[in-house]
């Protein structure tokens, strides 16, 4: 057995001896990550189904019939002020969901076939608040009876004024909406996960073997530098593509689930979704890309811990490193719907972010595919390079 592979062997022994690694790498992408999504997605469903069936409070000032009209929804407790400061007041300090302030001589305008004027007050910071979406929702009620009872005043079809009808079709397909949406997603955690499977491998096995003394020990034996880097990068890649494959049957096994056993429970929209996610191509294209990246990150990693002086400091620059993967990856994620160029294609982690989308989209440019896999090659070998570097330098393997 040749010489690194005896180092590799060692390493992975010492690795997974501790269950810290299999924490990282097996357990927590395999169970938690399936659990933390279905409690999101829980917590989320319970929240909206609380806010479709909640009373809001509204404060009004002002004098219309348009008041008779909102207290007949169910969903709102009307309180009526004595000025406008006192509504602003009510919705600032939340003792009301929303506060409305009806114009002087409202009713008057609306009779004489002017129009009226109504502000409403609100916080948004509420993402499921469903209270000023059921306020306009009575008020244009209310708009469209007194539209209807103009035109049949003036013997006027309502054709009259809305010359124009716009139909509008959404022509996204499934696939699409699941790539846009959910792709980047999906992208970023398998960004996160490969990182933390490769991160405390890296550390352990440099600063760590340092701070140890038994750096120097190895580097005395008769291992080559090339050799003493292909075991400890194999070790830490391997840690890293484990904690891809067990974080992507974590994502996959339960919506393979859902696909095979519960599709009558699920709505027809849903169930499209989930099949696009499942595409074995769309697996296949994304664990391929994962491959080099992780290669990419073990050795990025592992040079930096290499000259780092301790731990701590390995701890700290990688911390740096880390916001340098998640920055590209995070784009996608507030930029639903980007398209990737051949310069995105050459940004490791955008380019996976992207090309995960097109992938569960079945919009993939296999071009591009190509120009980002043999770009992050490109990236590995210029890491491991850098890593020899690092391994051959007696100034940083003894820096101190």
């Amino acid at each position: 057995m040749s010489k690194w592979r005896v180092l590799l062997n060692k390493e992975i022994l010492h690795l997974f001896r501790d269950t810290k690694t299999i924490l990282q790498t097996v357990i927590i992408p395999t169970f938690i990550t399936p659990l933390l999504i279905g409690a999101i997605f829980w917590y989320i469903s319970s929240i909206a189904q609380e806010e479709s069936i909640k009373t809001y409070k509204v404060s009004i000032f002002g004098d219309s019939e348009l008041i008779n009209t909102l207290e007949e929804s169910e969903r709102l407790n009307i309180f009526t002020k004595s000025s406008v400061t006192d509504v602003i007041n009510d919705v600032e300090t939340e003792v009301t969901d929303v506060g409305l302030s009806i114009s002087n001589n409202f009713d008057g305008n609306l009779n004489n076939k002017l129009s009226g004027e109504i502000t409403i007050y609100s916080k948004n910071l509420d993402t499921f608040s469903q209270a000023k979406n059921v306020i306009e929702s009575s008020i244009r009620t209310y708009e469209n009876q007194i539209r209807e009872d103009r035109l049949t005043e003036l013997n006027l079809d309502e054709d009259f004024i809305d010359p124009i009808k716009v139909i509008e079709e959404d022509l996204t397909t499934e696939e699409e909406f699941a790539g846009t949406f959910v792709g980047a997603f999906v992208a970023f955690m398998f960004i996160a996960y490969i990182l933390t499977g490769s991160m405390y491998p890296a550390i352990d096995l440099g600063a760590g073997e340092k701070e140890r003394g038994t750096m120097e020990t190895l580097i005395s034996t008769n291992i080559s530098t090339v050799e003493i880097i292909i075991g400890k990068m194999f070790s830490i890649t391997l840690s890293a593509v484990i904690t891809a494959i067990f974080s992507t049957l974590g994502f996959i096994i339960p919506l393979i689930l859902i696909y095979l056993f519960y599709a009558d429970s699920i709505p027809q929209y849903a169930f499209d979704v989930i099949a696009a996610i499942v595409n074995p191509v769309a697996i296949l294209g994304i664990f391929v890309l994962i491959i080099p990246l992780s290669i990419f990150m073990g050795s990025l990693l592992l040079a930096i811990s290499i000259y780092a002086k301790n731990t701590k400091e390995a701890s700290l620059l990688m911390g740096n490193i880390v916001l340098i993967f998640f920055a590209p990856a995070y784009v996608p994620l507030i930029n639903p719907g980007m398209d990737l160029d051949l310069v995105g294609s050459l940004i490791p982690c955008f380019n996976l972010a992207l090309h995960t989308n097109a992938l569960i989209s079945g919009s993939v440019d296999w071009f591009l595919y190509a120009c980002s896999l043999g770009s992050t090659v490109i990236y590995c070998l210029i890491a491991v390079y850098i890593t020899y570097i690092m391994f051959d330098d007696e100034k940083v393997i003894f820096r101190s």
